[in-house]
């Protein structure tokens, strides 16, 4: 019988006016376990209803917040011609928003998808992440680390020879392409559903059939784990020492699962439910996973829950 438990969040932090009049983009952790939200004041249609634009023909207003130690930091984004899809904080002073798509068009020119911008509201510079683009996540020292969806790694919106063919790439913060992964048979990217970014020397992420592999590449060196009795599409993952918490995208009901890792896979030993102060159960419309924290970020509040923590208590886990 696979076991339950029911834990308590209190929200980090709550949003009220600063989320009014726009619509909720992304949310992310930072490097250094900042929450990023990107919101926009409209959101484009979508091309013959499935396909999502890069370049948009109207402006949209843009905000990013972040939130810190406490602090609310509100800085405007207006007039952009571009669909951001994600938000990353690069280091203290810069922002990097990201389009998920990038066309290639017949002359050769490509959408620059990447959008760099000061911490003032102010763009700095732009360059071409590729197009397909599932996961993006920055670490400290300013690298950015993407991961593509099938249409990315296959082809699609003019992309005979596509970026995201090798599934899993990291980047300078000036768009220079630092390590590509290698796309091993038995270990193939096709959709990394899920990237974790401790540091540019150590991430995980999901890789083999849908998201059948965790790969943990430390130091230049790639080790891979069966992911076994885990969800079939997730979205984000905590990693503590040898447990792993991932949520359950295909479900989409609020249970996370915890697996613990024996040999050279990962098993679920629980199910965890989070709840708020009211007795609610969270159901986030984001997750974000860092280390061994998980951003779980509501309509209106932003909750966080470490997993080292959670492991180091050694809290009892009752059946439901």
């Amino acid at each position: 019988m696979t076991k339950h438990e029911t834990i308590e969040l209190e929200p980090e932090a709550v949003w009220q006016y600063e989320l009014a009049g726009y619509t909720l983009r992304n949310a992310s952790l930072g490097s250094n376990d900042e929450i990023c939200l990107l919101l926009a004041n409209s959101v484009p249609e979508l091309i013959d209803g499935s396909f999502p634009q890069s370049k948009t023909t109207e402006f949209i207003d843009y905000k990013v917040i972040l939130f810190s130690d406490g602090v609310k930091t509100i800085i405007p984004i207006p007039r952009q011609p571009w669909n951001y899809h994600y938000i990353q904080l690069l280091g203290e002073d810069q922002l990097l928003l990201v389009c998920a798509r990038a066309i290639k068009y017949e002359n050769g020119e490509v959408d620059e998808n990447a959008r760099i911008f000061d911490t003032r509201g102010n763009f700095v510079r732009s360059f071409c992440l590729g197009d397909g683009i599932k996961q993006i996540s920055a670490s400290a020292d300013k690298k950015i680390w993407t991961g593509y969806f099938d249409e990315g790694v296959f082809g699609n919106y003019g992309w005979d020879d596509p970026i995201g063919k090798h599934g899993l790439i990291n980047w300078t913060a000036f768009g220079e392409v630092i390590y590509t992964y290698e796309q091993p048979d038995k270990h193939f990217i096709m959709d990394c559903f899920a990237l974790n970014v401790l540091s540019n020397k150590e991430i995980w992420f999901t890789c083999g059939l849908w998201d059948s592999q965790i790969g943990n590449r430390r130091n230049g060196k790639t080790t891979y784990y069966m992911n076994e009795e885990v969800p079939n599409y997730l979205s984000a993952f905590a990693v503590a020492g040898d447990y792993l918490l991932s949520d359950d995208k295909a479900r989409n009901n609020g249970i996370f699962h915890l697996a613990k890792r024996t040999g050279a896979a990962y098993h679920k030993v629980n199910e965890l439910k989070f709840i708020n102060s009211t007795g609610n159960q969270i159901h986030p419309v984001f997750v974000s996973g860092r280390g061994s924290k998980l951003l779980l970020q509501g309509e209106n509040e932003s909750y966080l829950f470490d997993l080292a923590d959670y492991k180091n208590k050694q809290l009892p886990i009752g059946d439901s």
